[in-house]
């Protein structure tokens, strides 16, 4: 672009953090079901005031800032998505670990990531022994760390400081399979992931309302179920 005089105006390149997808979601349908598990089920708006909560608390308690990595050892859960939504709205960075890789191999990976904390699933307190070094926050209750649901339940009502985030300001590390070699970090960002998301929304699910709903059957870590 150019300006009157003939020099170059800069674009920006700001665009809107992914967790907002989330706000405006409750905004527009609050008491619609967002995430059915077994028995429980949470609306667009307890979803996001549960995710307000933990951003929170990541900001305040944890000391999350924007670019932080945050490793996730688990298998699905609603927990995993709430916390997913919640480091992107503290302006952290997403690092899911395959839930079947074994201890090592996500100790790795949270080396390589250079992850300072970490979501992990009660289920796998190996896995927490593993990570020397990071925070570690667990999927319910767990003797190896604070649980998300007692974060969330003490931290209701607050809201944290969105943050502000750029095209190119990375949102998700996603780690390759390693077949030739030590698994790989492939770098998503902001922008690529909202372009992938109105991508879906317009090509792969046209007409998509309220009243539809998405069958996840792959695990979370992949990216597949969160984006649909």
């Amino acid at each position: 672009m150019t300006d009157p005089k003939g020099g170059i105006t800069p674009v920006s390149t700001r665009v809107m953090n992914l967790a907002t997808l989330l706000t405006q979601s409750a905004r527009r349908d609050p008491d619609g079901v967002a995430l059915v598990m077994g028995d429980s089920r949470w609306t667009w708006a307890e979803f996001d005031a549960r995710t307000d909560a933990l951003a929170h608390a990541l900001q305040t308690r944890f000391g999350l800032q924007k670019g932080d990595r945050v490793m996730c050892q688990s298998q699905n859960c609603l927990e995993m998505m709430q916390a997913m939504f919640a480091v992107w709205r503290a302006g952290g960075v997403w690092v899911p670990a395959n839930f079947r890789q074994t201890p090592e191999e996500v100790a790795y990976l949270t080396e390589a990531s250079g992850a300072t904390l970490m979501f992990c699933n009660a289920a796998f307190p190996d896995h927490a022994a593993a990570c020397q070094g990071v925070t570690l926050i667990a999927f319910d209750a767990a003797d190896f760390a604070p649980s998300v649901q007692d974060i969330t339940a003490r931290n209701m009502g607050e809201t944290p400081q969105v943050a502000v985030v750029d095209r190119d300001d990375p949102c998700w590390f996603f780690f390759t399979s390693g077949t030739t070699g030590r698994p790989k970090a492939s770098v998503l960002t902001h922008g690529q992931m909202a372009f992938v998301v109105t991508n879906h929304l317009a090509d792969l699910m046209p007409g998509l309302t309220g009243d539809d709903a998405s069958l996840v059957v792959a695990p979370l870590s992949h990216g597949a179920g969160c984006i649909n």
